[in-house]
């Protein structure tokens, strides 16, 4: 492998086809470029220039060679300019790991409220079920999940949101409904969680019918719901906003709602030294789980 040095003198020589011009931007002398360039020739054992009265000309070997050369370097320029912005961003930003469903249903149409109060913070949500590592160097600064005590020490937990369910659906279809057991003709749309078979013992309903539909994420059944397509289970963080729009109804009220061991926490790393960018949108946070609608 020649030097760099060589290689980028090759470079910046073939693009002026000027040895002075070269040297010049690369703040060395005109004599360091020629020698770079014929220590380089030495190497390769070929000529990459040819010398003419009015200047350079690039050879076969030279004009092959160094779009490649070029590519490369761009290369290098690249992955060094994605560590240095990403480090000066990440003491600006603020990343946030959530559920898919949180994220959809609840922080991204709140996200508007923290840009106007600290519009210098950029907020990066990577939504996934799975819980990372937090607050470590290019890991997420905190999370959201919707989980139960205990938790493992290294994390401070708050309460969020709780995560008590009850059925909701299109206004359209809620005219059907005027009590638990007619759920028996209704759809019911699934989730991960599976809850249906606890809530209909709750209201002493009948057994779930055999046909429905299923999704592997409760944003995807309120989709569905939203749709008229059945009738969903959800938490009231998850759908405060389309009740209060009437968008969904609550066909039997809040009277009976299944009681959930889990509720949306609030998950920070315990001893890592918060920046204050991290302190204002866990503040925030905070702040606007008190400020939700609370639908009864």
């Amino acid at each position: 492998m020649p030097p760099l040095a060589s290689l980028r003198a090759f470079d910046a020589a073939a693009r002026h086809l000027n040895f002075r011009l070269a040297a010049e931007e690369l703040n060395v002398t005109h004599g360091a470029v020629a020698q770079q360039i014929r220590a380089l020739e030495a190497s390769l054992g070929a000529r990459l220039f040819e010398r003419e009265p009015r200047g350079l000309a690039l050879t076969p070997t030279g004009r092959a060679m160094h779009p490649q050369i070029r590519r490369a370097f761009a290369l290098i320029a690249g992955a060094l300019a994605s560590v240095e912005p990403t480090r000066e961003r990440d003491r600006r930003g603020v990343t946030v790991t959530v559920t898919p469903s949180f994220a959809a249903r609840w922080l991204i149409p709140r996200l508007g409220h923290f840009a106007a109060i600290a519009p210098d913070v950029e907020v990066r949500v990577l939504a996934s079920e799975a819980m990372e590592r937090l607050g470590g160097h290019g890991l997420p600064d905190l999370a959201v999940r919707l989980s139960a005590p205990p938790f493992e020490r290294a994390v401070e937990a708050e309460l969020l949101l709780a995560g008590d369910l009850f059925p909701v659906c299109s206004p359209s279809l809620a005219g059907k409904l005027s009590t638990p057991a007619d759920l028996a003709g209704a759809t019911l749309l699934h989730d991960a969680h599976d809850a249906w078979p606890l809530w209909l013992e709750l209201a002493n309903a009948p057994a779930p019918p055999a046909v429905g539909r299923r999704f592997n994420q409760t944003a995807l059944a309120l989709g569905a719901a939203l749709d008229g397509q059945g009738v969903a289970l959800a938490p009231a963080a998850l759908v405060a906003d389309d009740l209060a729009q009437r968008r969904l109804v609550a066909p039997f009220g809040g009277r009976m709602r299944l009681a959930s061991g889990r509720a949306f926490y609030l998950i920070t790393p315990r001893l890592a030294r918060t920046r204050p960018e991290v302190s204002a949108f866990r503040d925030w946070l905070l702040a606007e789980s008190r400020a939700a609608v609370s639908w009864a």
